[in-house]
């Protein structure tokens, strides 16, 4: 099976990372694209590197499809 998610390593100044990562977030909802901070390390010149994971933006998770799927599935 294709492994679904997309990871991109990022390396930025500690005092821009925690922005940065927000940004990504903005731009890749955690509720649609399962987007997370995969791993992190700190770096000997005070950066930080890390990996952002998130589902491919071709397929991202529909909320409301989910939010349909369940309604359907639920006994009343």
């Amino acid at each position: 099976m294709k492994d679904p998610f997309i990871r991109e390593k990022f390396t930025r100044a500690h005092s821009f990372a925690r922005q940065f990562a927000r940004e990504y977030f903005e731009k890749y909802p955690k509720d649609r694209y399962q987007t997370e901070i995969e791993s992190w390390r700190k770096l000997q010149s005070d950066n930080i590197e890390y990996t952002m994971r998130r589902v491919c933006t071709e397929n991202p998770i529909r909320v409301d499809r989910m939010i349909e799927s369940a309604k359907g599935s639920s006994i009343n």
